[in-house]
């Protein structure tokens, strides 16, 4: 089974950036994992493909969730054309995998660069999580 691990961000929004992190941080454990700093049409073509995909990303909240690809609308940076819109007008086209989203809440978005403690600490618990659902889908 091929799968992919996408992290969703912008470095310069501070907080926004967690997904990108977590993306790199599994690609150093051999993970095929990636970053996007856009979203939808961008996003939907980088899983197009793939049998499975996990997308994390941040939204406005506390705590970590799984996030329905119908909410998905990457509400915190707004990236650009929702990603259930691409997902859906490339499914027409090509293969598209199963997704999981995961959220990793945060309270505001900010100019910088560099993560709050809050958000640093919900990264392992993020990664115990994508790394089971991997085994899971039996790609681990």
């Amino acid at each position: 089974m091929r799968s992919i691990i996408v992290g969703v961000g912008n470095p310069l929004l501070g907080d926004d950036a967690v997904g990108l992190e977590v993306a790199r941080m599994l690609k150093e454990k051999g993970y095929d994992a990636k970053e996007a700093i856009a979203g939808g049409i961008e996003l939907a073509e980088m899983i197009a493909g793939y049998d499975f995909a996990i997308i994390i990303d941040a939204f406005h909240g506390i705590g970590i969730k799984e996030i329905d690809i119908e909410e998905y609308n990457e509400s915190v940076a707004n990236h650009d054309i929702s990603f259930p819109s691409a997902y859906k007008i490339l499914a027409r086209y090509t293969k598209m995998p199963e997704v999981k989203i995961i959220g990793i809440g945060v309270k505001k978005i900010e100019v910088g660069e560099q993560l709050s403690s809050q958000v640093e600490m919900a990264i392992p618990a993020v990664i115990e999580i994508v790394e089971k659902l991997m085994e899971e889908k039996n790609v681990a």
